[in-house]
């Protein structure tokens, strides 16, 4: 029987021993390198060591194993009598199959604290060049970089003697999306590591800009049941890397895009984070629903069982089928008052004994447990054939550098309401208005085309009554008719922006009708 040759070189070596045998017993040759070789020669399995192929020893500490005319030469060469002849010329056969994994960069990153030079050392460069040549001479030679894919390729290869055409694409398609991730990882720490990957910079320096992701998750269906989709991960200490659905039905695109948001607005009250103070951090438990990615209610006050209650309150109707989620694990008290809601997500850092019990009771409703303090950086959406970039809107100025520009001041609470509130607004679509009072999210105008259509909307929905409440917008009131209304109602602060062209007519309508003016001095559109 005519030997067959397979190249096998991986980081991660658990179970390739149980591969490479069934391939010796059925007459193939296992060409190796490295710590993979001593691996294998330790569980009693032949290797021909690639350096008594190519003549030539490894080099630089190691930097130089594969990179040699008969390793790539007989991975890139076709079927073909031509190139079997040169082959033969050189006494070295065709390499059929190759299995490769990477230097793990990915890891690395966890200590990159480490410096450039650990990091340097973990870039693998013969791994990349063999996965990409056995990839793109796919018709004639297998590639394997994924140790799911081991046992199904190797089965098929011992009952058959070949792989279908079909299967050869699809695991090309696999390697050469390995290839650029891994690589899309090396290009982004050089950039941060370079300072080029921040702001202005970023777009000024970077030319190419390499997103890539692991797929984690397959979602039930996209925005709409007709719509396939997926949950990839590019940082693998992403916390929907680490979440753990604890119960319930398979995530869709839309509930992966609502708990995605719940999560920063948790994130914000989470006292870990080196993001700027405000109620609910240390002692007051914080509750926040939303729905269709705008928070619907929201509440900073006492315990976790009377946040949930306040949030519900806000909009008890938009919270029918909502996500919720809460800043610290959730308490069976409050779990025995979410029994009486239909919701299809509760997202939490950890859940009590008492609330799973309790809650299991609801076998489709999705639990999930995640942890918090991870900040995003980066904000992607996509465009016809491309996408935007930007910083993520992470920034949040503290209260004392607000500008009052009316005469009235703020009571106690009032402050407490502003801070609140200006930690939720930036999370409504614009143009966004919210009404906050008594540490509760009261009032939601969201996604109107018209900023005064979103303050008549904010006040049409609350049930509560507005005399004393703070009313914030996300960007400037072009005029003084949101003032206006605002008195009409008895609200007794605004927060906005600043910055309209018509700014001493708001002041002075807010100076008449004896409202407290806060300019923030930062806009928070959300589109």
């Amino acid at each position: 029987m005519k030997m067959k040759r397979a190249l096998i070189s991986v980081y991660h070596k658990e179970g390739i021993e149980l591969i490479a045998q069934a391939l010796h017993e059925n007459g193939w040759d296992i060409i190796s390198t490295g710590g993979t070789s001593k691996y294998l020669k330790q569980h009693g399995i032949d290797v021909l060591e690639v350096s008594g192929i190519t003549d030539f020893p490894e080099i630089l500490d190691g930097r130089v194993k594969t990179l040699h005319p008969l390793v790539f030469g007989p991975i890139l060469a076709k079927k073909t009598r031509e190139h079997l002849d040169q082959l033969k010329q050189f006494a070295t056969p065709k390499i059929e199959l190759v299995i490769v994994n990477f230097y793990p960069f990915e890891e690395a990153l966890n200590e990159k604290e480490k410096g450039v030079e650990f990091m340097v050392e973990n870039i693998d460069i013969g791994g990349p060049a063999m996965v990409r040549a056995a990839a793109k001479n796919f018709k004639d030679t297998i590639v394997v970089v994924d140790k799911t894919d081991y046992l199904p390729v190797v089965e098929t290869l011992v009952r058959t003697g070949n792989l279908s055409l079909e299967e050869r694409k699809r695991l090309a398609v696999k390697a050469f999306s390995y290839t650029s991730f891994y690589d899309s990882l090396i290009a982004q720490y050089f950039a941060e590591e370079a300072e080029a990957g921040a702001g202005a910079d970023a777009l000024e320096k970077l030319e190419y800009m390499n997103m890539a992701g692991k797929k984690t998750m397959a979602l039930r269906y996209g925005e709409n049941p007709h719509q396939k989709a997926a949950l990839y991960i590019r940082d693998k200490n992403s916390p929907l890397n680490r979440m753990q659905k604890l119960q319930g039905k398979e995530l869709s695109f839309n509930n992966i895009l609502d708990l995605s948001m719940i999560y920063e607005m948790l994130n914000l009250f989470s006292p870990a984070l080196p993001l700027p103070p405000g109620p609910g951090q240390d002692a007051v438990d914080f509750a926040a629903i939303v729905k269709h990615q705008n928070p619907c209610g929201a509440a900073a006050v006492g315990s976790q069982v009377e946040a949930f209650k306040k949030a519900l309150e806000g909009d008890p109707q938009s919270a029918y089928g909502g996500i919720v989620g809460f800043n610290k694990p959730l308490a069976v008290e409050t779990a025995e008052e979410m029994k009486k809601v239909f919701l299809e997500v509760i997202v939490a850092p950890n859940f009590s004994e008492g609330a799973l019990e309790i809650l299991k009771k609801k076998p489709n409703l999705r639990l999930i447990k995640i942890p918090l303090h991870y900040v995003e950086k980066w904000d992607i959406k996509t465009v016809p054939g491309g996408f935007v970039f930007q910083e993520r809107d992470n920034a949040l100025k503290e209260y004392h550098e607000f500008e009052l520009k009316s005469s009235r001041q703020l009571t106690e609470n009032e402050i407490k309401d502003v801070q609140l509130g200006w930690k939720l607004i930036k999370f409504v679509k614009s143009n966004g208005i919210i009404i906050v009072k008594d540490g509760m999210l009261i009032g939601v105008g969201a996604g109107q085309m018209s900023r005064v259509d979103s303050v008549d909307i904010a006040i049409r929905k609350s049930r509560f009554p507005l005399a004393g409440a703070v009313l914030l917008s996300d960007a400037f009131f072009p005029f003084a008719d949101s003032v206006a209304i605002a008195a009409q109602h008895k609200i007794t602060v605004l927060v906005e922006p600043g910055g309209s062209v018509r700014d001493d007519e708001v002041i002075a309508k807010a100076e008449e009708s004896n409202i407290s003016l806060l300019f923030t001095g930062m806009r928070h559109f959300r589109h």
